[in-house]
């Protein structure tokens, strides 16, 4: 039986990320982080050996490889290296594709009819 080398330090994370595979973008949600890996939610395209292009927090065009697969999950590392987990943590500049908000009131507060100049 051999030994397998340890593992990264994992932590659960609430992060957002997008993978590039197959000319096709999709927004996952990132479960948990190492420095050299992640678990994502599959996004049910997802096979073992598969490498994608991931954008994560201010960290883009990281390569990684699909380990594993489940229906649900699947488990990618980080083919160059260790990444920075303080950099993968930070909000993500979404630009032209960030949501603009589009309902409640906030969204027209400064709207003359809805404005009170008392």
């Amino acid at each position: 039986m051999s030994e397998s080398p340890p593992r990264e330090p994992r932590s659960s994370v609430i992060l957002y990320a997008r993978i590039d595979h197959r000319d096709r973008s999709v927004e996952v949600r990132v479960r948990n982080l190492s420095a050299t890996g992640a678990c994502i939610e599959n996004p049910g395209e997802l096979t073992k050996g598969d490498e994608l292009s991931v954008t994560m927090g201010s960290l883009s065009d990281l390569t990684a490889e699909v380990m594993w697969t489940s229906p649900k999950l699947a488990g990618l590392h980080f083919t160059k290296g260790a990444i920075d987990l303080a950099e993968a943590r930070k909000p993500r500049d979404r630009g032209a594709n960030a949501p603009k908000a589009s309902a409640g009131w906030i969204n027209n507060i400064q709207h003359a009819y809805r404005r009170r100049d008392d």
